[in-house]
């Protein structure tokens, strides 16, 4: 239904990302490198006859088209196939840099320098990313992160810089509305008239899948690039449902069920199950039928170990269990304040990263698992990164909200693997001071039984569940 629905209803500026998105694909991920400049040279002549007998409008969108296909030229995807770096067969940064040279100079012929100028900006803002430098050490083996986009807008952006994975929540789709209020209210007039009897619930379900199969399919080359490895969506589960196990588990077998007929394959998706005692079952389930998770507010060495034991003795390939940094961080430290400490909010911002520690410790070290991987987001500052960064054997992803990515390739930074790295004595005796932090950080400080009531995932569900309620609100 989404699919068919999306085709009669595509704006021009959708069929257009689509022609550029389908021109990618065609030349980045399914090109024989042996033809690659034949192929370019074949794009190039395909629109330079195109262009002299167009409308302005389509010139317009020719120019947009080959300037994004030559910024991607000179991004961080080519690495996938063309310049796999575990492929001794590869091409090398000039012949791909000739051939986005070649497109510059047919777009300055079409009178488009500016284009070109913007273009040439933003390529050397990707070349500076550290992002970028770190997917790029992460192919060298200096280090073992991959990085995600906390969002569900600016995937195209984060993938330039070597992003492998996108998140959603309904804060989150919820926002992707009320940015563009044009387009998404004649999304909702069209579906409420194409499905009179359909509930707020279904209607908001739709527009949440079309959001998330526009980004599933934007990510997947990279996933069958890597067979599986990379290129994944993480989707939110309604969040009122965070008690009932099976209403979770049937939820994502229908979402995995429509997903998998709109790509006509596995989908590229995990789904994000509450760290709760319900969760612990819905992800027993799930897992059991070879279904990836994201366990999802979560900020406790003991979610994970649950939760990770669980995921072991399941059959998906790949789930991730978060750290939501900033869920923990912050009522820690306004704790702290509330105990009188004048540097509060400096000692908080370590409390995530010692349980990121302890539990990579406890699950990768001494457990050995390999079914699930840790995830730092809900992300405050550039040291939530620092402190996630690895040279292990278990890799330790990172999902970033686009101001925070900004943030973190401001400056030029080091990166420095500091996963064994002890958090100081005097640190540490500070945060004992809070209750949460001791709950979050000793093992067995939270029963299963406590998961429910420990204070940042009774705060985050409620945070979830209100927006989701807006949300629905809206589609009434």
């Amino acid at each position: 239904m989404v699919a068919s629905w999306l085709s009669k209803n595509t704006s021009m500026a959708e069929m257009t990302k689509t022609e550029w998105h389908d021109l990618r694909e065609r030349l980045l991920f399914k090109t024989d490198l042996s033809a690659f400049s034949n192929e370019c040279e074949h794009v190039r002549k395909h629109y330079g006859d195109e262009f002299p007998r167009s409308s302005e409008a389509r010139k317009l969108e020719i120019g947009a088209i080959l300037s994004e296909l030559t910024l991607d030229l000179l991004s961080y995807l080519p690495r996938w196939r063309l310049q796999d770096p575990a492929n001794p067969v590869r091409l090398s940064d000039e012949e791909i840099r000739e051939q986005a040279e070649r497109n510059c100079r047919l777009l300055v012929c079409w009178g488009m320098e500016n284009k070109v100028e913007s273009m040439r900006s933003a390529a050397r803002a990707i070349a500076r990313s550290n992002l970028l430098k770190l997917s790029r050490m992460t192919d060298l083996g200096l280090i073992n992160n991959r990085w995600g986009n906390d969002a569900a807008v600016g995937l195209t952006d984060a993938v330039r810089r070597g992003a492998v994975l996108v998140t959603t929540n309904p804060i989150m789709i919820n926002a992707v509305r009320k940015d563009d209020p044009a387009t998404w209210d004649r999304v909702r007039e069209e579906f409420k008239r194409a499905l009179p009897g359909s509930s707020p619930e279904q209607r908001a379900s739709l527009m949440t899948m079309s959001v998330v199969l526009e980004n599933c399919r934007e990510l997947r080359p990279i996933y069958e690039a890597t067979k599986g490895a990379y290129g994944y969506v993480s989707l939110q589960i309604n969040p009122r449902a965070n008690r009932e196990a099976s209403r979770m588990a049937e939820e994502v077998e229908d979402l995995y069920d429509r997903l998998t007929q709109e790509l006509h394959g596995p989908p590229n998706a995990v789904f994000k199950i509450p760290a709760t005692r319900a969760g612990l079952e819905a992800v027993r389930r799930l897992t059991s039928k070879g279904i990836g998770c994201t366990v999802t507010v979560n900020c406790s060495v003991d979610q994970n170990l649950a939760f990770g034991e669980v995921i072991e003795q399941g059959c998906a390939r790949l789930s991730f269990l978060v750290v939501m940094t900033g869920r923990l961080d912050d009522p820690i430290r306004d704790e702290l304040r509330e105990r009188g400490l004048t540097d509060a909010s400096q000692v908080a911002k370590w409390a995530s990263t010692a349980v990121l520690r302890r539990s990579y410790e406890l699950l990768y070290r001494q457990k050995k698992y390999k079914k699930s991987a840790l995830l730092t987001a809900s992300l405050r500052g550039p040291w939530n990164i620092e402190g996630s960064i690895t040279n292990e054997e278990a890799p330790v992803f990172i999902t970033c909200f686009p101001d925070k990515a900004r943030e973190y390739d401001s400056v030029e930074r080091e990166m420095t693997a500091r996963i064994r790295e002890e958090i100081p004595d005097e640190l540490m005796t500070k945060l004992m001071r809070s209750r949460i932090f001791r709950q979050a950080y000793e093992a067995g400080g939270l029963t299963p039984d406590g998961f429910d009531t420990f204070y940042p995932v009774v705060a985050t569900l409620d945070a979830f569940s209100k927006s989701y309620d807006e949300f629905l609100e809206y589609n009434r």
